[in-house]
């Protein structure tokens, strides 16, 4: 055939820009993962209690339009504007996993904007239903 003599074209291995380092109660190390989407699909997620997250990309951590976004809620919301790459990792952060039996006074460290921008940038995380329903609670709007 005629089209037989064509290379397929590799797919180019994604960039990656964070590190997420999670442990488990114990402190033990569960896993380093590479995205929030690594975070969520490991067989051990409901072990996490702690998620450390870096940023590893190469030269300055600038932004995605969806991370921006997510800074933007939270700025709206009430964060302090500026340093948005410091409330973008917030915002990662909250968005890996909560411990449940923590729940509560981890939200309120992290704050309704940082929250709020968590719901902004993965709206269909694990943990975005108890984030909605803590929201609710606080008052927030």
């Amino acid at each position: 055939m005629a089209g037989d003599d064509k290379v397929a074209k590799e797919r180019p291995e994604p960039l990656v820009r964070y590190q997420f380092t999670c442990t488990a109660a114990d402190g033990s190390l569960i896993g380093k993962f590479s995205s929030l989407e690594e975070v969520w699909a490991s067989t051990r997620y409901l072990r996490i209690t702690d998620c450390v997250v870096a940023y590893v990309g190469a030269g300055a951590h600038v932004l995605t339009a969806e991370e921006t976004a997510a800074v933007n809620v939270a700025v709206a919301a009430g964060a302090p504007a500026g340093q948005q790459s410091e409330l973008c990792l917030r915002i990662i952060r909250a968005c890996t996993r909560t411990d449940p039996r923590t729940l509560n006074a981890a939200l309120a460290a992290y704050g309704v904007p940082v929250v709020k921008g968590a719901l902004a940038l993965a709206p269909l995380a694990p943990q975005a239903a108890v984030f909605t329903k803590w929201l609710k609670a606080a008052g927030a709007k």
